[in-house]
């Protein structure tokens, strides 16, 4: 049974006439004969009685007629919602991000995407950057933004924004608003990211260039959150490294000290990695497309403090 039969089916059955039908069909009145036929031989029923004056459904035609109507309206509900989506004018996207996106950047991103998309949802889920890369390579979601690269078979990844680190401490803090060697912070109790995440390694590379290792400073607390890090600095349980994004804010309304800390680029790029082109849904494309222009991303982050190539 296949939806041409039932097409046909439903139209003989309306006009009661198979000449008529076969012109609204655009068909050879023999096609439309042998559409019925081939439905009567698979049913193994009759579904008309025929003569030469008018065609009759019989008491299985009638039986039939109202199921055949809602498959065939079920099929054009099926097809038109594929078209839309072909269009992308539906869609589901599941994204997973590194706090500082998933919390910062991507809300602003994904409500300027909905406005030109409006059918299509968005879901995003928050992990650290080995998450992300699981979240990828286990399908949970269609597009990640991790702090490294994500290398694995099938996903393709690229830089999309850099993140500029600053050093942040309590306001009251002795070292705020200070220019400190970076030996001497050593001195002090340091908060920072879990092992795997972008801002901690960037922050462990820059202190090996220096022949530092987080060993040397006065305590190491490890926190599974960027927020969690400024909350734990607000409380004066140490200094850390956290994303301006993050803590752009606070800085400016003096809820947070800065060290300057000269000769060191607390900086790392985000990495935005998504399933490869054959994988790739129409929706996820659509998003990969508006979120790797820079006009549209500049505009959404303009309001943020060190978008991608500030100092």
């Amino acid at each position: 049974m296949n939806i041409k039969q039932l097409e046909a089916f439903l139209l003989v059955a309306q006009l009661k006439n198979f000449t008529k039908a076969a012109a609204q069909l655009d068909m050879s009145q023999p096609a439309v004969s042998f559409q019925i036929k081939s439905l009567e031989e698979e049913l193994n029923i009759t579904l008309f009685e025929r003569n030469d004056k008018k065609v009759v459904l019989t008491e299985a035609g009638r039986l039939l007629f109202p199921i055949a109507m809602q498959m065939v309206r079920q099929y054009n509900k099926i097809k038109a919602g594929i078209d839309d989506l072909r269009e992308v004018k539906a869609g589901h996207l599941m994204l997973g991000a590194v706090p500082v996106a998933g919390e910062y950047l991507l809300p602003l991103v994904i409500g300027g995407f909905r406005e030109q998309y409006p059918a299509v949802t968005v879901s995003l889920q928050i992990g650290g950057s080995a998450r992300v890369s699981q979240w990828l390579k286990d399908r949970d979601v269609e597009m990640g933004i991790a702090g490294c690269p994500v290398k694995a078979e099938g996903i393709e990844c690229e830089p999309w924004v850099t993140d500029h680190m600053v050093v942040v401490t309590p306001p009251w803090h002795p070292l705020s608003g200070e220019e400190v060697p970076l030996a001497a912070l050593t001195n002090e109790s340091i908060i920072v990211r879990e092992v795997g995440s972008g801002s901690r390694q960037a922050l462990e590379q820059q202190l090996l260039k220096h022949n530092i290792t987080l060993d040397q400073f006065s305590s190491v607390l490890e926190l599974g959150s960027t927020q969690a890090v400024i909350n734990a600095v607000r409380l004066g349980l140490g200094i850390g490294a956290v994303s301006r994004w993050a803590a752009g804010e606070l800085l400016e309304k003096g809820c947070l000290g800065e060290v300057r800390v000269p000769g060191v680029n607390l900086s790392y790029d985000l990495y935005l990695a998504w399933n490869r082109p054959d994988k790739e849904s129409l929706a996820s494309r659509a998003f990969r497309s508006f979120i790797s222009d820079e006009e549209i991303t500049r505009r959404f982050f303009s309001n943020i403090l060190f978008y991608r190539n500030a100092p």
